[in-house]
């Protein structure tokens, strides 16, 4: 089995790879030529650099590939949609029109929970509405969703949508590495007193579900929502990262109003100086941690047999187990 990767350096990517290469598979993937390459040292594969807007490169990196695993995308809280459909709508578009050529037996696209909005939901399914939204990255995610359901329908390209929750594990270097910092400086705030609900999705739970819904052939079409199946708050979550690191836990809490309007000023300033470093806070944040974000993964579980393994108490000794012991991937500004 032969497997194409995009995003291969990253946090999913990089584990996805790690996890495939394991099992003897031959992977391939592409990164950008700035890309930090540091998760993929001593794995056994093979590189394209380049980035999804290069078609003739595409054409290349997936002839005799059996699968495609499309994990790359712009996955900012913060920048102009242009810049998020160039990379998640025109890009998967680009890679789907390659995967065809090449006649690959099967494109997975991962897509993301945020397709849903933030609107404050509990339970919600692959059928529930997809509510309206300001930010960028849930409308392209959405927009690319669409588009690889369309290329299955006219096409006949044989895809499979999974959308993860709020991922973390080793390698997060990104949102995990940020929320423990802040945690360790004192410095983290309770959004509502952290009663609204998470869906928090330990990466090897992600990398189990992925692998159970490719190895059938009556998953072609499907679309899957991935999280551990917890019912639990951002309090209990964010209490837990404390435990393991040894912290103290967060004594602040702030209501939603304020924090959505101070992250909607943070930004207006921004925007009106044009920076591009992004605002200390952004409403995308305070949206996903100030509303119920909770979903059901019984189809999941009753079609795949998924059964998230790892308990979040082994999950999170890992992923700060790792967070200790890498200070080197403390990195603010992670082009991967």
């Amino acid at each position: 089995m032969r497997a194409f990767i995009t995003g291969i350096n990253g946090f999913i990517g990089s584990n996805l790879a790690t996890r495939l290469i394991a099992e003897g598979q031959e992977v391939s993937g592409l990164v950008r030529k700035t890309s930090n390459l540091s998760f993929l040292e001593r794995l056994k594969l093979e590189l394209f650099s380049g980035d999804l807007s290069d078609k003739a490169l595409l054409d290349e990196a997936t002839q005799g590939v059996d699968i495609v695993y499309h994990v790359a995308g712009r996955a900012s809280d913060w920048g102009p949609i242009e810049l998020f459909r160039k990379v998640n709508v025109e890009g998967t578009k680009n890679l789907m029109e390659s995967s065809l050529r090449s006649a690959v037996k099967r494109f997975v696209f991962i897509s993301s929970a945020a397709v849903h909005g933030f609107r404050g939901f509990r339970d919600a399914t692959e059928d529930s509405p997809k509510t309206a939204t300001i930010f960028p990255y849930c409308i392209t995610k959405k927009e690319a969703e669409d588009l690889v359901n369309r290329y299955h329908r006219e096409r006949g390209l044989p895809t499979l949508i999974i959308r993860p929750g709020n991922v973390f594990g080793p390698r997060d270097r990104v949102t995990f590495v940020k929320m423990a910092e802040l945690i360790e400086k004192g410095q983290m705030v309770y959004i509502n007193g952290g009663r609204p609900l998470t869906c928090p999705t330990y990466v090897g739970n992600l990398l189990d579900a992925i692998l159970l819904a490719v190895n059938r052939k009556d998953t072609v079409g499907e679309t899957f929502i991935i999280t551990d199946g917890l019912k639990i708050t951002w309090k209990e979550y964010m209490n837990k990262i404390a435990e393991k690191l040894g912290a103290r836990r967060p004594l602040i809490s702030v209501p939603y109003p304020i924090a959505y309007s101070a992250a909607a000023v943070c930004e207006a300033i921004l925007e009106l100086f044009r920076s591009k470093t992004p605002p200390i806070i952004t409403r995308y944040r305070i949206a996903n941690v100030g509303k119920d974000y909770h979903f059901n993964i019984e189809k999941a579980r009753t079609k795949l047999g998924y059964q998230p393994r790892v308990s979040l108490d082994e999950a999170m000794e890992r992923t700060v187990e790792w967070y200790k012991s890498n200070s080197k991937y403390h990195i603010k500004s992670s082009k991967s």
